[in-house]
């Protein structure tokens, strides 16, 4: 091969490289743009973050991670899911366990939520309860008070004399 084959084959191949790593790269930033759109739980795959995730993700074959020109973007790839395993909720069974705690806690919230809401409605029952006792006092206190004034007026009819002014009969 001429010297002039070689060094376009080579310049070929770092162009082809240098698109690799950055995939693999843009690739890494959205996957921990998703975790942190869905509560630090990698929504696709189960949950689990590895290399071949990576590489799914950045649409290489698993094993250009492990060749020889991408060793150190390999080893960077597997070094940062590491950190992820440390610091995030990643791996199908962290995150089905997180799932579940999730769940019992929504469970809990839901089931304190329904005995408020029944709380208040007895509460709602008892005050309506007692308004229409009080409306019913109310109406029978009416009805009396106006037989008492009826009963008033019919008695002091012929009694009441009118008070003279200046004192003067």
């Amino acid at each position: 091969m001429s010297s002039k084959h070689l060094n376009a084959a080579l310049k070929r191949g770092a162009d082809r490289s240098a698109k690799v790593a950055k995939s693999v790269l843009e690739a890494m930033k959205t996957i921990r743009r998703e975790m942190k759109a869905n509560g630090g739980i990698y929504p696709a795959n189960g949950g689990a973050v590895s290399k071949n995730e990576v590489a799914r993700r950045a649409g290489i074959h698993p094993t250009t991670l492990f060749s020889d020109k991408q060793k150190r973007l390999g080893e960077r790839v597997s070094r940062w899911c590491e950190l992820l395993k440390r610091k995030e909720t990643v791996g199908r069974v962290r995150v089905r366990r997180t799932y579940a705690e999730r769940a019992e806690d929504w469970e809990a919230r839901y089931t304190l939520v329904v005995t408020h809401l029944d709380l208040a409605e007895l509460k709602v029952q008892a005050a309506e309860s007692e308004r229409d006792d009080a409306i019913a006092k109310v109406q029978k206190l009416e009805r009396e008070n106006a037989a008492l004034l009826d009963q008033m007026r019919k008695s002091a009819a012929g009694k009441v004399t009118p008070i003279p002014k200046n004192g003067k009969r």
